[in-house]
């Protein structure tokens, strides 16, 4: 890893830990809807997790780091069930994503730190 690389996984790893954690968030409040709303909100929120999905991706395609691919799959794996109904299922997955999303800005914090640029 060089500065460039440690800065870019910096850069998606906080980003998408902040996108997940707003996910969560939203997810949460699925329980509160009913009928036609339920239905409706769960496609919003199945955009911005596919959304989130891809930023993800993205980071994996700008820094090879496997846990951006990890958690795209467990980002997949909550979309499959929410749209079954299974919300806790769905938030655990998501953070189990946003575990895997967070240890490349742990790396690349590490790198920076030892190399003194930070």
């Amino acid at each position: 890893m060089n500065a460039k690389e440690a800065v870019a996984a910096y850069q998606f790893s906080e980003r998408s830990k902040s996108e997940l954690i707003a996910a969560s968030q939203i997810l949460a409040t699925l329980y509160d809807y009913k009928g036609a709303e339920r239905a409706a909100a769960k496609r919003v929120t199945t955009n911005f997790l596919e959304l989130f999905r891809s930023n993800l991706m993205l980071g994996f395609s700008a820094t090879k780091n496997t846990n951006f691919q990890q958690a795209a799959d467990r980002v997949s794996e909550a979309i499959s069930r929410l749209e079954v109904d299974e919300f806790a299922e769905a938030t655990q997955k998501l953070g189990d994503a946003v575990s895997l999303a967070t240890t490349p800005a742990q790396e690349a914090w590490e790198f920076l730190t030892e190399h003194e640029f930070l």
